[in-house]
C-alpha cells in the first residue's frame, strides 16, 4: 500500500523503490513507493513521468496531457494534498514548512500557467521576407493596417467588456449560459488563429520584422488565452490566469500602434489608409 495514501510520514528525499521517483513524487503522483512499477506495464514510474506517461495507467494508452491541455486546477488540488499526506501542509505543520511548501505550489501553478498560456511553446510560424525598399514597406503596412482596421481594431474596441461579462457569467449556475460562454470563447479563438494566417501571409521588411513578431504574438496569446477561458469550468485557476493575460494584450494595443506610426515618420512612409490611422497619426503629431 502506498503510505502516503494513509497519511505517515515518508522521507521525501528517499527513492524507496528505485524508479527514478523520491518518495516525495511518490506522493504527488499517487504511486507506491514500494513498487517500482504501480501499474504494472513493465515500464518503471519514473521512466513514465520522464517520458510524459501516467504511471498509474497501463500501456499503450497512458500519455499524459499535453501543456495545452493542462488542467492547472486539478494538478494544484493534487499537490495540495500531496502536501498534506507528506506532512508539509498538516495543521500542526511548522510556519516555515509549510510557507515554503505553499511557495514551492505557487512557483508550479505560475510556471505551469506560463508555459501553456504563452505563444512561446507554438511552432514558429513561417514568415517571407521583402526588401526595405520604401515602396515594399508601405505595401506591408497597407496590407497589415487594412487587417489591423478591418479585422481586429472595432473587435477589440468592445472585448475587454465582453470578457469580463461571460467570464463572471460562468458562474452564474445558468447551463445555456456557460454553453453560450465557451462557443464564444472556442470562435474567438479560432478567429485570432485565422488572423494570424492573414498577417503571416504578408511578406515583411526586415526592419519591421521585430514589430510584426510583436503584432503576431499578441494575436496568438489572444487564440490560446480565449481557448482557456472557453474551459473556465473545468480549470478555474487557468482561466483566471488566461484573464490577466488578456488584459496585458488589451492595454499592449494602442502603445504598438503609437510604435507603428512612429516608426513610419522615421522611415518617411505614407501611413495606411483608414480612419484608425488617421486617428492615430493625429495623436501622435509632436512625437
Amino acid at each position: 500500500m502506498n503510505q502516503a495514501s494513509v497519511g505517515l510520514p515518508i522521507e521525501s528525499n528517499s527513492d524507496w523503490d528505485n524508479d527514478g521517483l523520491d518518495n516525495k513524487d511518490e506522493s504527488y503522483w499517487n504511486t507506491d513507493p514500494n513498487n517500482p512499477d504501480t501499474d504494472n506495464d513493465g515500464y518503471l514510474d519514473g521512466e513514465e513521468v520522464a517520458s510524459n506517461h501516467d504511471p498509474l495507467k497501463p500501456s499503450p494508452n497512458d500519455k499524459l496531457p499535453t501543456l495545452e491541455n493542462l488542467n492547472i486546477t486539478d494538478k494544484i488540488s493534487t499537490l495540495m494534498a500531496a502536501g498534506y499526506y507528506a506532512g508539509d501542509l498538516s495543521a500542526d505543520t511548522d510556519p516555515a514548512v509549510y510557507n515554503k511548501a505553499m511557495a514551492n505550489i505557487s512557483i508550479e501553478m505560475l510556471a505551469d500557467g506560463t508555459q501553456a498560456l504563452s505563444p512561446e511553446n507554438l511552432p514558429a510560424e513561417k514568415i517571407t521576407l521583402s526588401s526595405d525598399s520604401k515602396k515594399d514597406q508601405e505595401e506591408y503596412l497597407n496590407a497589415v493596417g487594412t487587417i489591423i482596421q478591418v479585422d481586429l481594431w472595432g473587435k477589440m474596441v468592445n472585448e475587454p467588456r465582453t470578457v469580463v461579462g461571460l467570464f463572471t457569467s460562468f458562474y452564474s449556475g445558468d447551463p445555456q449560459a456557460v454553453a453560450g460562454n465557451k462557443d464564444y470563447f472556442n470562435s474567438t479563438a479560432a478567429y485570432y488563429k485565422e488572423v494570424v494566417g492573414k498577417i503571416n501571409a504578408v511578406p515583411v521588411p526586415s526592419s519591421w520584422l521585430d514589430i510584426h513578431r510583436e503584432i503576431v504574438s499578441d494575436l496568438q496569446t489572444l487564440a490560446i488565452n480565449h481557448k482557456a477561458l472557453s474551459q473556465t469550468s473545468e480549470d478555474p485557476l487557468k482561466s483566471i490566469m488566461a484573464m490577466n493575460n488578456l488584459m496585458s494584450v488589451y492595454k499592449s494595443v494602442q502603445p504598438t500602434l503609437v510604435t507603428i506610426t512612429q516608426r513610419i515618420k522615421k522611415n518617411n512612409l505614407n501611413p495606411p489608409n483608414g480612419q484608425l490611422w488617421s486617428l492615430v497619426n493625429s495623436l501622435t503629431d509632436g512625437f
